[in-house]
């Protein structure tokens, strides 16, 4: 399979730039990294000034990063839909973990991603957690020639810290070889090593730095308590949202209050940094893996995340809010032919993956795709690009990303604005100024007008 990347410019450092033709580009397999839960605290993201992820900053400079890169639903299982069906939940009435990809009227007759690969004749392999069941199940499932492990993680018999299982966080187990995690790494780095009669398309799903924040203690301990950074978190920072109930209404668990008087903040912090670094750990067993074999050369690596993660921003923990912290994660492309060390700032969302890989490999796109090709941003990071980000939260619930700006509406029309190039942070909202009403218009014209009734089970993390 020949990948066709036209004006492409590949990178002779990490500086200097030469042009090539498209018929010196070529890659026949797919090797996609799902990390659950990461926000924007990689290194080569600046999130946190503490972390360390040497292994996704290296791949990073492999390849293209999208640094304003977004989910288009706000948690794992509609987002991840939304990934492998290349379709946002509005379109598809998959808000929450029901219905399942194979369950969904929708997407019966819509290949999953790894359907379209299979149908043309790629070996398809995946474990972990791809879809929020894993592999997937019913006809979904049937779609991968080659399955893995779930990726499941152990936990200790007795809670460290939280009354409520999911959120618990500490040291366990003893080795990284007893997590499921970097057992899935290693039947990856198998894999890889060998030498595939067919092009492959393969995903593995990493579930850290989802709770339970449960890693060995060698990754706490690159990150002392006393010295953990946390990040800022105004308290009057809701005071200008005009319902704050709405945005965080949704799993309010934990409760930010309670970590902070509890004295936790720091703890939960320091668990989410070493689970960070720990799947960057397994991350780097697999690229040690394809490095190591003979399909290295020909291979196109993406990695993404499938939501970012609240960590006291805002007064809230987890997801499930149509703010930076939720909709922004890592997105990662290098292979073949691809610059190295680029970074584009270009508004993106993981919905344009579908279409990319389809164009990349001369795959047909089905008709239903609702995403657009990031093959012009992946020949030049500054091309022209008119289509900002969108995420959805509920039908009519919705957050409108550009490069500078972020608008929020709520299905009881109440709004908010942030402008990035002075708020990163987005701590002032300006939606009531009457000074932003141009950009609230344009923002307001990519509002998606389906928005499929809402029939799932939101469920538990």
């Amino acid at each position: 399979m020949n990948v066709r990347i036209f004006g492409l410019i590949v990178a002779a450092g990490t500086a200097c730039f030469s042009c090539t033709t498209a018929a010196e580009i070529s890659a026949r397999n797919v090797l996609v990294i799902a990390i659950d839960d990461l926000n924007d605290w990689v290194g080569c993201l600046g999130g946190h000034p503490q972390v360390l992820t040497p292994n996704l900053d290296r791949l990073a400079q492999r390849g293209v990063l999208f640094t304003n890169a977004h989910v288009q639903a706000t948690y794992c299982g509609p987002s991840r839909i939304s990934v492998m069906s290349g379709r946002m939940p509005g379109s598809t009435g998959c808000y929450g973990f029901t219905p399942r990809y194979d369950q969904a009227e929708t997407l019966q007759d819509h290949l999953p991603l790894h359907g379209v690969f299979a149908k043309a004749g790629f070996t398809t392999a995946g474990g972990g957690k791809i879809l929020h069941e894993g592999l997937g199940q019913g006809w979904v499932r049937d779609l991968w020639s080659v399955t893995w492990g779930n990726a499941n993680n152990p936990s200790p018999k007795e809670r460290v810290h939280w009354p409520v299982k999911v959120w618990d966080w500490g040291a366990f187990p003893e080795s990284d070889e007893q997590m499921g995690d970097f057992q899935l790494a290693q039947e990856t780095a198998t894999f890889l090593r060998e030498k595939q009669e067919r092009p492959f398309f393969a995903i593995a799903g990493f579930r850290r730095p989802h709770v339970p924040l449960h890693v060995p203690k060698k990754w706490f301990d690159l990150y002392p308590l006393e010295s953990v950074q946390l990040p800022e978190a105004p308290e009057n920072d809701l005071d200008d949202v005009p319902h704050p109930e709405i945005s965080t209404r949704i799993h309010r668990q934990p409760d930010h209050r309670e970590i902070v008087e509890k004295g936790l903040w720091k703890s939960l912090v320091q668990a989410y940094l070493a689970s960070i670094s720990f799947a960057d750990h397994c991350v780097g067993e697999v690229l040690r893996g394809l490095d190591d074999g003979p399909n290295a050369a020909d291979t196109v690596v993406i990695l993404w995340s499938d939501h970012g993660f609240h960590l006291g921003e805002k007064q809230h923990w987890a997801k499930r809010t149509l703010w930076e912290e939720t909709t922004r994660v890592p997105l990662i492309v290098a292979g073949p032919g691809l610059p190295s060390g680029q970074r584009c700032s270009r508004p993106v969302g993981l919905i344009d993956l579908y279409p990319t890989l389809c164009e990349m490999f001369h795959l047909p796109a089905p008709a239903a795709l609702e995403g657009r090709s990031l093959m012009p941003l992946l020949a030049h990071a500054d091309a022209p690009w008119d289509r900002p980000a969108v995420t959805t939260l509920e039908p009519h619930s919705h957050a409108v990303r550009s490069e500078n700006w972020r608008f929020i509406r709520y299905a009881d029309g109440s709004e908010e604005l942030y402008d990035h190039t002075r708020d990163p942070n987005e701590w002032t909202n300006l939606a009531r100024d009457a000074a932003t009403l141009t950009e609230r218009e344009k923002a307001a014209h990519w509002l998606p007008t389906k928005n499929l009734p809402d029939h799932s089970n939101s469920g538990d993390e």
